[in-house]
């Protein structure tokens, strides 16, 4: 045999290798849902920070400009995101303002991404908000805009405050979304960072803690960017103690690679899970592992320094569903 047969033949078969590789980039990712989202593959929910979706100074082609727009390649690639994940509802992280999400959901419409239910908080951080958007009808609203924290004897506010909504499936079957962006680990001179971090989680924690109380079978999700890592005071606050009735489950959510991270800090060069998805415990039996994890595509961080992380809930057919007032 001829050896540039052999060496076509080789090329060949790489190639193929390669692209069977790229098929299946995914664990995390609804690479095998074929069926339509809300269907019998279940409800996709997921909490994605899309890193400055909003005007601000940016250096674009090498140039300082002062009032910038995140610029359309990273736009394009958030709606690829999105798109490939094919959800039911979104929670957003780092969203300015109004017309910068009007701008974000008209280029999902634009790609078929049909989320048409939404909200978004405005809380004392000016420049970034909070967002939620859904395939599914708000039915309740109780977003807080104005959390007042005292830290260490000086009165301060969550940045970005708590966005609680309550979305309708179908009738009866309902679902609480508590979405947060707590304050970054960036010093500042007039505070302690840190200690309001701390406080925004004691405030979740009673927040969560009466919501469950008053209906110990609801199902709660709370989820977002805390920008705090498993072992820090501050996830340990609002998980609860796994005894509690009303404790929270941090899911384990993964990669295709089995990598835990969300977030990379390039300033630091750092990897980091501080992006989470928490469950009550009425919701634990509820979760399919297999369609759940951390969307890392290989154009991620085209989009965002976040990765998205995601969670399906089985549908009521494939669930076993615990008594009301259930505390498991």
């Amino acid at each position: 045999m001829r050896k540039d047969t052999i060496r076509t033949g080789n090329i060949l078969l790489c190639l193929a290798a390669f692209l069977c590789g790229v098929s299946g980039f995914l664990f995390s990712a609804p690479a095998g849902r074929e069926s339509a989202p809300g269907s019998s593959a279940g409800l996709r929910i997921a909490t994605y920070n899309v890193e400055n979706y909003l005007t601000m100074g940016r250096r674009i082609n090498g140039r300082l400009r002062t009032n910038a727009g995140k610029p359309d390649s990273e736009k394009d690639a958030v709606v690829r995101m999105i798109g490939m994940l094919r959800l039911d509802i979104l929670g957003l992280m780092e969203i300015g303002e109004p017309r910068q999400f009007e701008d974000l959901q008209r280029r999902l419409r634009k790609a078929g991404v049909e989320l048409p239910y939404s909200e978004y908080l405005q809380a004392a951080d000016t420049t970034r908000h909070l967002a939620l958007l859904s395939r599914y009808p708000i039915v309740e609203n109780h977003s807080q805009h104005d959390l007042p924290l005292l830290v260490n004897g000086v009165m301060l506010h969550s940045p970005r405050g708590i966005l609680d909504v309550t979305v309708e499936q179908s009738p009866g079957r309902r679902i609480r979304f508590l979405c947060v962006h707590l304050k970054a680990k960036l010093e500042v001179a007039e505070y302690d960072e840190a200690g309001l971090r701390e406080a925004e989680a004691q405030y979740l924690r009673r927040y969560v803690r009466e919501i469950l109380r008053a209906d110990r079978s609801a199902r709660l999700i709370l989820m977002g960017d805390f920008n705090d890592t498993k072992n820090e005071k501050a996830i340990w606050h609002i998980l609860g103690k796994p005894e509690w009735p009303d404790s929270l489950k941090a899911l384990p959510l993964a990669d295709d690679r089995g990598e835990f991270w969300t977030e990379y800090w390039a300033a630091a060069d750092i990897y980091s899970r501080i992006d989470y998805i928490m469950v009550s415990k009425r919701l634990e039996d509820e979760i399919d592992s297999s369609q759940s994890g951390i969307a890392r595509p290989p154009f991620w961080n085209e989009a965002s320094d976040h990765c998205p992380v995601f969670l399906t809930l089985k549908n009521p057919s494939h669930t076993t569903i615990p008594t009301t007032g259930s505390t498991r």
